[in-house]
């Protein structure tokens, strides 16, 4: 068996307890006279079964902090020595009751139990206290087999992580597969040898080759550099062992600041400075803006969240013989019409072609002018709103411009082929993004992000579908994704049945309180929503972000029965705003029989795959 999954499987113990149980376990209210008469301080404290803390105070609640404290130190300690991470955060004691406010929190699950902490595990903690003169004593103590099931839970982590990994890479989703490598890297180094093993050894050096090999592996060059007033617009071609990096992030020196960008199918830009000949560079590994995504994550990384440092991660690309070149000249129509090529699943006649270049060279070349105001009188009154919020105050810019592609499709036209840079104000980081036109009675009706090429390939590998299905499919889930970056609470309003079946999932906030905070390994909760509860939520989210962004990867589609438009589509989720992250699985139930208007009639996430089958008549 492979060292890795091996390491995973060994002294695997049940992460479940019933949220009750454990809060009753650790909060439980013991009067000073319920002592234990099997045993005394003294025989808890030579007993190495026990890990233990003691406290001195004035009052019984004093007392206990002081001892919780002490027990925190005495876990740290033994980690302490021997490992990077540091254990220091304990549930606050409130009057005679551990007040574990975390997992109180975590209690709504879909199954109604509670996983193991991934923090210092309180199942078990018990109390001793006794009262001298007025000074209360307290002994808080816990089976030293608790630490050891702690250990087993990051274990299971850590195999859950290299295996998403593997499929990444599989993927070509370099990023991904880097992150999870690294943070199961990082996890690996916060268990003791003494709980480790052999294979435990073994797995943190294939992570740390793995890791190394990966960042070996990419190859990164400038495509071509754009002149521009300000700064000149590097274009750098990103491959992966000879094939375009479906996605990844890096950090670039622009000669004044350290700038974060996104890399999208093997293309990511650069602003730098007129005079520059190489491009400092850091290929992103740590991911540490999505630790959040991952409380068991999050909890061990932020203990110490010294970087391991990879050479290979720091490049300096050179611009090489490179000159920066003036901005390609602007196209008319005419010459707009020999780049566009028709989309095999439809059908367009050459007078429909020309018809639509002419909205589509004005549109472009507004856009490389940056001109955005000249679009108005191209856009539809819904098509200019949708404008001026994404593409104009996300300041988009054209990095690459392929052979246009239009689709006959839904009364109107599809356009795609332009991809664009955007950085919104309050947000040094750069996205990138392909851009898609819907196009209804010559004027721009829609915009959209366009999906990854990966799960493009997951729907249209469908061939036995009608070809229009499947565009009507993409559609969907490009409106879907986009409408949440542009907070587009109409059309996901409409695009929701009334009696539609919602449920929620949000990862609960982890408030430290003390030296040691006891978490859930997994801590969300599940809600079932009406569709009013569900939009009001989401009114509240837009309100507070300036941006939220949407990934989607992995599809799984399919349909309910041979003769219907409606469809059941699992998909990865990748949730990112100024404020929160979470990754997860998203079921839809949809009917797309009419293009304009389809209907969700489900929508559930949860973080693991596994459970939304029990919503779809799903054979894996």
């Amino acid at each position: 068996m492979h060292p890795i999954l091996k390491m995973n499987t060994m002294k695997k113990q049940s992460t479940r307890f019933f949220s009750l149980f454990l809060v009753m376990i650790c909060s439980a209210v013991l009067p000073l006279w319920a002592q234990q008469a099997e045993l005394t301080f003294e025989d808890i404290e030579r007993n190495s079964a026990y890990v233990w803390g003691r406290g001195v105070g004035t009052s019984l609640e004093e007392a206990d902090k002081h001892a919780l404290q002490d027990l925190a130190s005495q876990v740290s300690v033994s980690v302490d020595n021997r490992i990077e991470t540091t254990i220091e955060n304990v549930s606050q004691a409130k009057g005679e009751n551990l007040e574990a406010q975390e997992l109180q929190r975590s209690k709504v699950s879909t199954t109604g139990d509670l996983r193991v902490s991934s923090s210092v595990s309180l199942a078990n903690c018990k109390r001793m206290v006794k009262e001298e003169g007025g000074t209360f004593i307290v002994l808080r103590y816990v089976p030293a087999e608790e630490v050891e099931k702690m250990y087993d839970g990051r274990k299971d982590k850590i195999g859950e992580l290299i295996r998403a990994g593997e499929r990444a890479q599989e993927r070509n989703k370099v990023g991904d597969a880097l992150r999870n490598f690294y943070w199961a890297l990082k996890m690996t180094l916060s268990i003791p040898p003494e709980h480790q093993g052999d294979e435990g050894r073994v797995v943190a050096s294939h992570l740390r080759e793995q890791i190394g090999d990966i960042l070996d592996s990419i190859e990164i060059s400038v495509a071509k550099i754009e002149k521009g007033e300000d700064a000149n617009t590097a274009e750098l071609a990103f491959l992966y062992r000879g094939q375009p990096m479906t996605n990844g992030d890096f950090q670039y020196f622009d000669g004044y600041d350290w700038i974060w960008s996104s890399i999208k199918d093997g293309v990511g830009v650069a602003e730098i400075s007129a005079d520059m000949k190489t491009i400092p560079l850091r290929v992103e590994y740590e991911y540490q803006r999505l630790w959040k995504s991952d409380p068991m994550v999050e909890e061990i990384l932020e203990q110490r969240p010294t970087r391991i440092p990879y050479r290979q991660s720091e490049r300096h690309v050179s611009t090489g013989a490179l000159k920066a070149e003036n901005p390609a000249p602007v196209k008319n129509a005419k010459a707009v019409v020999k780049e566009i090529t028709v989309d095999s699943l439809s059908i367009c006649n050459k007078k429909e072609v020309t018809s639509q270049a002419d909205i589509i060279a004005p549109l472009i070349q507004a856009i490389e002018k940056r001109a955005y105001d000249d679009v108005r009188g191209l856009c539809s009154d819904n098509g200019w709103r949708w404008f001026e919020k994404l593409v104009k105050y996300g300041n988009a810019k054209i990095i690459e411009r392929n052979a246009l592609q239009m689709t006959a499709f839904a009364n109107g036209y599809l356009v795609r082929g332009i991809k664009a840079s955007f950085s919104f104000k309050k947000n040094n980081k750069k996205f990138v993004e392909d851009l898609v036109f819907y196009i209804k009675d010559n004027k721009i009706e829609g915009i959209n992000f366009g999906l990854e090429q990966s799960a493009l390939e997951d729907i249209l590998r469908h061939s036995m579908w009608d070809p229009q299905s499947r565009l009507v499919l993409i559609n969907f889930l490009e409106n879907y994704k986009t409408a949440y970056a542009l907070e587009r609470l109409d059309y996901l309003n409409a695009v929701f049945s009334d009696d539609a079946l919602i449920i929620v999932g949000n990862r609960l906030p982890q408030t430290k309180v003390s030296e040691i905070t006891a978490f859930d390994k997994e801590s969300f909760a599940h809600n079932k929503l009406t569709k009013s509860q569900y939009m009001q939520q989401l009114e509240r989210v837009f309100a507070k972000q300036e941006y939220v962004n949407i990934q989607f990867e992995d599809a799984a589609v399919k349909k309910t029965n041979r003769t219907s438009e409606r469809y059941e589509i699992i998909i990865k989720q990748n949730y990112y705003s100024a404020t929160y992250a979470d990754k997860g699985y998203l079921y839809l139930l949809a009917d797309i029989s009419d293009p304009e208007q389809p209907v969700i009639y489900v929508r559930v996430w949860d973080e693991n795959r596994n459970n939304l089958m029990n919503y779809g008549e799903w054979i894996f």
